[in-house]
């Protein structure tokens, strides 16, 4: 009868062979966790310039609840950026994953891998919040932006410059030192375009005949889409 403590031949080999199970399973889960990461970084990094699409009319005009026109961006957008922030995510949770042993040189770089891991964690589940929050609401009174936990109103009086941005198809905001952008492919841009022509002072109209132009495209293709 063995020792107490003593372990006889059979039983150290079954936990030889348990443990190399376990490192098998791991290695296995650390691969298809680099896998998904990498497919998902793909996917999104050529990908996204299907949700960047500019509007085709389809979605220019919505519904107004009170004169009040409630503008969101296209439906999956914010999801595409939370997968973009997942990804290299997963990459490190599987690096941390193989990490079986470490030294005190490694201290410094497990900590820098955690917090990139809490880092993209929390910017994924951000960018998942805001798909279900993110709107800007436009009257001829005012404009309401909200995000994740931010709310920003701003009055078109107090605008003091919009100004288009040809290249990443937005409109950018100046008010009362408060920046606001507006991306064209925004469900409801032509009620934004309209209601912009309506209520902004003449003066900032007239700074950018650029500017002034693709909202008065956008206020027409409105209204006969």
């Amino acid at each position: 009868m063995p020792h107490p403590g003593v372990f006889d031949g059979g039983t150290l080999n079954r936990r030889k062979l348990a443990l190399a199970g376990l490192r098998r399973r791991l290695h296995l889960l650390n691969m298809v966790a680099s896998i998904l990461g990498l497919v998902l970084m793909t996917v999104f990094v050529f990908g996204w310039r299907l949700f960047m699409r500019p509007p085709a009319g389809v979605h220019a005009r919505v519904p107004r609840h009170g004169g009040v026109a409630v503008l969101r961006p296209p439906r999956g957008r914010n999801v595409m950026f939370a997968g973009l922030a997942l990804a290299p995510t997963l990459i490190v949770l599987a690096f941390l994953l193989q990490v079986e042993k470490l030294t005190e040189a490694d201290q410094a770089g497990l900590a820098m891998a955690v917090a990139l891991l809490a880092c993209g964690g929390a910017l994924a589940i951000c960018m998942v919040a805001a798909e279900f929050r993110q709107k800007l609401s436009v009257s001829l009174d005012h404009l309401e932006s909200v995000f994740i936990l931010t709310t920003m109103k701003v009055k078109w009086n107090e605008v003091e410059r919009i100004r288009w941005n040809p290249s990443s198809r937005w409109f950018f905001l100046v008010a009362a030192g408060a920046w606001l952008w507006v991306p064209v492919d925004f469900d409801g841009i032509g009620d934004f375009a309209e209601l912009a022509l309506a209520a902004l002072p003449p003066t900032v109209l007239g700074a950018s005949l650029e500017t002034r132009r693709e909202l008065e495209e956008l206020a027409s293709i409105s209204r006969t889409a």
